[in-house]
């Protein structure tokens, strides 16, 4: 293969590379912010959940999943129905402790998991930018020697 058609496809990956994995920075950026915490209502919770969110709240339906986010003291509670519609309610500190602790740790934490996203996206940035250099400074060198050896002949 031609060495400039090499040299194109190599700048090709590097920049599609970095363009990817800015394009999950930014898409997972607000997720990350949010913080949320989902629950998936199954057999197992379903009664547990629902009665302990009729304490604070009307449920308008069945429940298909719950979301927890913090918020300055207050917290929000996230409730998704399986017909597809959402419901969301503010409670206080101190209202449904049980259910917010329940999430939490019963849950799947999408800020963490968007955070993680974050991270390895900047791993791989930083790995590329240190791909490039390593094999620009290759290619330097590669053409010096190449030029030295030519000017001694």
């Amino acid at each position: 293969m031609n060495k400039k058609v090499y040299n194109k496809i190599n700048t090709i990956i590097v920049i599609f590379i970095i363009l990817i994995s800015n394009i999950i920075i930014v898409t997972n950026f607000k997720k990350t912010l949010q913080w949320k915490s989902y629950l998936k209502i199954d057999s197992n919770n379903r009664e547990y959940i629902e009665q302990m969110i009729s304490e604070n709240y009307k449920l308008n339906g069945k429940l298909d999943k719950v979301a927890y986010m913090g918020g300055l003291g207050d917290w929000y509670l996230y409730l998704y129905y399986e017909d597809g519609t959402e419901d969301e309610t503010l409670l206080n500190d101190g209202e449904g402790r049980e259910l917010e602790e329940y999430i939490v740790e019963n849950g799947y934490n999408e800020g963490l998991a968007s955070w993680n996203k974050i991270k390895v996206s900047f791993l791989i940035i930083i790995v590329t930018i240190f791909y490039e250099v390593l094999y620009l400074i290759i290619k330097s060198m590669l053409k010096k020697k190449k030029e030295i050896n030519l000017y001694e002949k």
